[in-house]
């Protein structure tokens, strides 16, 4: 048992007998119902994005974004078949890709951000841009990448679909302040551990009609009965009984209206979250010794992103002995075990195949 552990429990008392008083009141729906609406309506106001869908986890909502770009290119002949990740990412950013068919192409991270290079991205587009189906981006612990250059990468390559892997970086802003989930296709997480909690869910953010009727029947299914009445007729099929029109092949990526009710709850917090977040990681950050231990500060300049750290990242800096890095990094991990303090690797292992 750590004194110190990743994260707690912070439903409150209140909270408590609240969700007490949801599973009492017999009007209340279990699975997927309003609550769930208002969960989307809630998170997509908050981002600012056109659209939301409340799927069971990040990991799905990542594993939806990767069946519509295979649904799009399925039937066609075209050699776009790569996806760009960065180098340090998640098993769960990568996996459903590869599952998919793409084959995936890691290109380094920056320090600055632990984001993708994007000196690195923009060299490798110049030349392969016509092989590359989209590039996935993963803001690594709430940080994010240069936005300023981002958006003119993005510009300059409109035949490549650019996302973001927002797991970590619910609260992170871009250089104009907006939510960085507003202005392209993303996908963030609210698992019990990360800026704000459904216990177990995720969503995704897009702001395309055509992606977010995909996104809901796929979650359903492949059924178009949960698509907005006035747009059925486009997907339907007037030979078939709509309650069970299947338009494409979907699963059961729901989540649940309990789900719901508890990140609704824990969403009139996120401000609170935002400031405390900034506050101690700053302060802890002034306590690291930058000669030795490389640090990530959270930006807040004009041109850039403005930063919400998921974490506190603590990276070794080389050594020409690499046992002494070794070492070096022992003895912090053995002095926050030794202090109850609970730590874990960023990331670990080769996330291709």
């Amino acid at each position: 048992m750590y004194k110190w552990p990743l994260n707690v429990n912070n439903a409150s008392w209140v909270d408590r007998l609240r969700i007490c008083g949801f599973f009492l009141n017999p009007a209340n729906r279990w699975t997927q119902d309003k609550f769930v609406r208002r969960y989307e309506e809630a998170f997509r106001r908050y981002v600012g994005s056109a659209r939301a869908v409340f799927v069971s986890s990040g990991s799905t909502a990542n594993t939806l974004l990767a069946m519509m770009l295979k649904d799009k290119s399925a039937g066609l002949k075209t050699d776009r078949n790569i996806i760009v990740f960065p180098s340090t990412t998640w098993a769960t950013s990568v996996g459903p890709f590869i599952r998919e068919g793409f084959a995936p192409k890691f290109i380094d991270i920056t320090f600055d951000d632990l984001s993708i290079d994007l000196g690195q991205l923009e060299n490798y587009l110049d030349q392969n841009h016509e092989k590359v189906e989209a590039v996935f981006i993963t803001s690594l612990l709430g940080f994010v990448p240069d936005m300023n250059r981002l958006h003119k990468i993005i510009l300059k390559f409109k035949q490549v679909k650019f996302m973001f892997d927002n797991c970590e970086a619910t609260f992170s802003k871009d250089y104009d302040r907006t939510n960085i989930s507003s202005f392209i296709t993303s996908t963030t997480s609210t698992y019990f551990g990360h800026g704000t909690s459904s216990v177990e869910g995720g969503f995704i953010f897009t702001n395309s009609q055509e992606e977010y009727d995909y996104f809901v029947m796929a979650r359903n299914h492949g059924m178009t009965r949960h698509i907005q009445s006035d747009r059925r007729d486009q997907y339907g099929n007037p030979k078939v009984d709509p309650r069970f029109d299947f338009r494409l092949i979907g699963n059961n990526f729901r989540n649940t209206d309990i789900n719901a009710f508890i990140g609704l709850l824990d969403f009139k917090r996120i401000e609170s979250y935002i400031e405390r977040r900034s506050e101690l990681y700053e302060k802890f950050l002034d306590n690291i010794d930058d000669l030795r231990y490389i640090t990530v500060r959270s930006r807040e300049v004009i041109g850039n992103g403005e930063s919400v750290p998921f974490c506190l990242p603590i990276i070794c800096r080389s050594t020409p002995d690499k046992e002494e890095a070794r070492e070096r990094k022992l003895r912090v991990t053995s002095a926050c075990e030794r202090l109850g303090i609970e730590t874990r690797p960023i990331i670990s292992g080769f996330l291709g195949y």
